[in-house]
């Protein structure tokens, strides 16, 4: 009995002892030491076409075990911007002990142009076809971030609008880019009586484009969108077809309040009628940004 005590308490000296071996190996040979990330500029300023190639400038990583780890620091994220053209970048480099250090720091982008949805051809469309019409057919955006982002354009009516008839329809078009930044434009959608027999007769004023965006306290020359007329289906550009239209520019009244002061989205109407009283309008949105 006594000789089995001795082996128990042998054994137990001895695991004890090789556990306390094993901890201190490997707090000897282990890495517990993180890397470190350090930076000269916590704001880096950047064109968008260079974001790519510049958004490590200044930075550096260092590990007491690794050494230089500045090739291996990536990008984890970028937040959506935190004011215009400005956005957070926030970095990660991991050693070979898969111990990360991060890092945060402030982008401002020295050229950014905020997303605009841009409208080649009116909101015009015969009652009988509204059951097939995409709304966003003519309309096409070219970000400076994401490039071509057409496909990202939303259309919906305004206050839940249902088409019942001929008439004008307010609806709500809008696109955001990776960055979180909006482009919202309230428009008109048109939509025309193909058994009124008035409509063959009428000459809708056409426009060089059908949204129109400036900055607060920048006017636009309302006439200069103006480029011609259009009847049943068929366009005529003063320019090329002038003799064959029933007036000119100056037989298009222009109508509708831009406050060039105030940002927002404005309504301009554009009138034409003819010698027998027979008038059609298109309208034009105005972005004031």
């Amino acid at each position: 009995m006594r000789r089995l005590r001795i082996a128990v308490a042998a054994l137990f000296v001895l695991s004890l002892a090789t556990f306390i071996t094993y901890n201190i190996v490997d707090r000897i040979t282990q890495d517990h030491t993180p890397p470190v990330i350090t930076c000269t500029e916590d704001t880096v300023s950047v064109s968008v076409a260079d974001e790519d190639s510049l958004l490590l400038q200044g930075m550096t990583a260092e590990d007491n075990r690794d050494g230089d780890l500045t090739d291996s620091i990536r990008v984890s994220s970028m937040s959506n911007f935190t004011e215009p053209g400005k956005r957070t970048v926030n970095y990660v480099v991991f050693d070979k002990a898969n111990q990360a250090a991060t890092y945060t720091r402030t982008l401002q982008y020295t050229d950014y142009t905020s997303p605009e949805i841009m409208l080649s051809a009116p909101l015009r469309y015969s009652l009988e076809d509204m059951a097939e019409v995409n709304l966003t057919e003519n309309m096409s955006v070219e970000d400076c971030l994401d490039g071509d982002i057409r496909q990202q354009i939303r259309a919906a009516y305004s206050d839940s609008s249902y088409i019942v008839g001929a008439g004008d329809y307010p609806v709500q078009v809008q696109v955001s880019n990776s960055a979180g930044d909006t482009c919202s434009v309230a428009l008109t959608v048109t939509v025309t009586d193909p058994t009124d027999p008035l409509e063959r007769e009428k000459y809708y004023p056409v426009l060089s484009q059908y949204i129109a965006y400036t900055g607060v306290g920048q006017a636009l020359d309302l006439n200069s969108f103006v480029i011609g007329l259009e009847r049943n289906g068929t366009e005529y550009l003063f320019a090329e077809d002038g003799d064959m239209l029933p007036g000119g520019l100056e037989s298009v009244v222009v109508s509708g309040t831009v406050d060039y002061q105030t940002a927002g989205c404005y309504t301009v109407d554009y009138q034409f009628t003819t010698a027998d009283g027979v008038t059609a309008s298109t309208k034009l949105a105005v972005v004031v940004r």
